[in-house]
């Protein structure tokens, strides 16, 4: 089972979850550029790691989320980042736990080269 490290928050939303720290790994597709996003994510009760349906389906799977924790991760304000776009693909995500290390969710490899813009080869 993986350590984890917990955030005490007030509320759980899960009888028997926690808050443990994550790391989001977000990628800028057209770039290649990585930033690192610190991050609370939900344990819940007898699993082995956080679950990942909020990047990979829900709210946090969507560009306008990700670009605005990329530029949260640049120490951009919100302010500063008024025109982002809801749309998919321009962001990539991987997750790490970071007291050891693992990326338990993995939407991109290190250093990969970057995909084609849509319509080149």
């Amino acid at each position: 089972m993986n350590n984890w490290q917990t955030v005490e928050i007030k509320t759980h939303p899960l009888n028997g979850a926690r808050w443990v720290k994550c790391v989001a790994h977000i990628r800028k597709n057209a770039t290649g550029e990585v930033r690192r996003y610190e991050t609370n994510e939900i344990l819940e009760d007898g699993e082995s790691r956080p679950s990942v349906f909020n990047w990979e389906e829900n709210n946090l799977s969507c560009d306008c989320n990700r670009e605005l924790f990329f530029g949260y991760a640049a120490g951009l304000k919100y302010d500063d980042m008024p025109n982002r776009e809801c749309t998919d693909g321009r962001f990539s995500v991987n997750l790490e736990n970071p007291a050891t290390g693992e990326i338990y969710y993995r939407e991109f490899e290190p250093n990969s080269q970057i995909p084609p813009t849509a319509g080149t080869e």
